[in-house]
């Protein structure tokens, strides 16, 4: 793989795709501690890095179903994808297209196809304004769903104020179809993790949007809670704010809250590859 961080059981175990979000890179200290659970973890940056492209656009799907290749070809039984934000809109798109994955976590993701992270475009508003795919499969674009980005958070940049990025994202549109990812494809359980107050992106009613109709899916809100709930424990936060670019974003949520939040989502997550991978440890 191009850039990613292989880490592999001395026997036989079941096998974890770890992806993160719009911040790219790896996600290392998330892979050791699935590692530390008796995975075999393939963590697999997708873009941010210098062998990768420098944003979230005209992302191949094939460049994940080749990571899956890897892990399965080292792992026993179907495949887990744990994804985190943007990532979790990746995780359950490898799912739906690789009958391989047997079990899929989005923490703090989302159901919908949605616009690309173009950073070459400059500053925030500028990549807000920069139309790009995400995603796309036998080199062709998917739909997505375009940013409407609102008066609000235009004025939240020209004042300095914390950016609640949320408000660049749309309403569940009436033709959803267009956009939702087809979870019910997905050959196994899916289990959905967000927070009430998420001011990153609209997950809950995104994820709502594409658990519709699924009978595969789980869905849970963790009330109270913001953006960053994924990853495992560590210390607890401080304050709701995370750098992107020129701008400081307002997560959601409050520092105790997150911190409760992200300790349940981890374990939750751990409960469920348990149940529906096996693990011997």
């Amino acid at each position: 793989m191009t850039e990613s961080l292989l880490l592999t059981q001395p026997v036989n175990a079941p096998g974890v795709l770890l992806l993160g979000g719009a911040e790219g890179g790896l996600h290392e200290r998330d892979a050791r501690a699935l590692h530390a659970e008796g995975y075999n973890v393939l963590a697999l940056a997708y873009f941010g890095l210098p062998t990768l492209p420098p944003g979230l656009v005209d992302i191949p799907l094939e460049y994940f179903f080749a990571a899956v290749d890897k892990i399965a070809s080292l792992s026993s039984g179907k495949i887990g994808v744990v994804g985190g934000s943007r990532g979790g809109e990746a995780a359950l798109l490898v799912g739906a297209h690789d009958d391989r994955v047997g079990a899929v976590v989005g923490v703090a993701g989302g159901g919908l196809l949605t616009q690309g992270v173009d950073y070459r475009a400059g500053t925030l508003l500028d990549i807000l304004d920069t139309p790009a795919a995400s995603w796309t499969l036998r080199r062709k674009p998917l739909d997505y769903l375009p940013y409407q980005v609102r008066d609000e958070l235009r004025e939240q940049v020209a004042q300095g104020q914390p950016v609640r990025l949320r408000l660049a994202f749309p309403d569940v549109p009436v033709d959803v179809a267009r956009f939702r990812i087809p979870v019910e494809r997905i050959d196994g359980p899916v289990l959905m993790l967000c927070g009430s107050d998420d001011q990153n992106w609209p997950t809950v009613e995104y994820c709502q949007a594409a658990a519709d109709g699924a009978d595969n899916v789980e869905l849970r809100i963790y009330e109270g809670a913001g953006h960053p709930l994924n990853g495992p424990p560590g210390q607890p936060f401080t304050d709701t704010l995370s750098p992107g670019p020129g701008v400081m974003f307002e997560m959601g949520g409050s520092p105790e809250v997150n911190t409760k939040a992200r300790a349940a989502a981890w374990a939750a997550t751990l409960e469920f590859l348990q149940e529906n991978l096996g693990v011997t440890r």
